[in-house]
């Protein structure tokens, strides 16, 4: 029986321990999803669990956030199957805060004056479809694409 040289020893231990790091550090994957006109719809964070079985486990996507002037808006869940939170925090409270809700085809669904803070939308009551939720601070707007499953 032939015995391995020490530097090819070194390359094969070499070799090994390259693996071995590879899996560790692969050990969180981002996944994206997209709508066929190529818009993103939702990120996913799936975590490998280091036992044997490596068994996903899915982790909620962050909430989606924009700033509206001074004021940052957060939806979350999106997508949803029922209950969506709108939360809006800064800005000064002399300009009107207003959430609109529209339908695939622009029928409004939804018109509420709102304070600061957290607004619940129940939609159990609408359809699986994608849906507009416009946010207006005064003259300032910004429109969120709201998937229903």
């Amino acid at each position: 029986m032939k015995h391995l040289q020490k530097p090819t020893f070194y390359y094969f231990l070499l070799l090994l321990l390259s693996f071995s790091i590879q899996g560790i550090c692969q050990s969180n994957v981002v996944s994206y999803s997209y709508d066929n006109a190529g818009n993103r719809i939702s990120r996913r964070v799936v975590v490998y669990s280091t036992n044997l079985t490596h068994a996903k486990k899915i982790v909620d996507p962050a909430p989606v956030e924009e700033q509206l002037g001074e004021r940052s808006i957060k939806v979350f869940p999106n997508p949803t199957k029922g209950a969506l939170a709108v939360e809006i925090t800064g800005g000064s409270d002399k300009d009107p805060l207003r959430i609109i809700l529209y339908n695939a085809d622009g029928k409004q669904l939804l018109n509420k004056q709102v304070q600061q803070g957290t607004t619940p939308v129940n939609m159990a009551g609408y359809p699986a479809a994608y849906y507009i939720l416009r946010v207006e601070a005064g003259e300032k707007v910004t429109e969120f694409k709201i998937i229903k499953q």
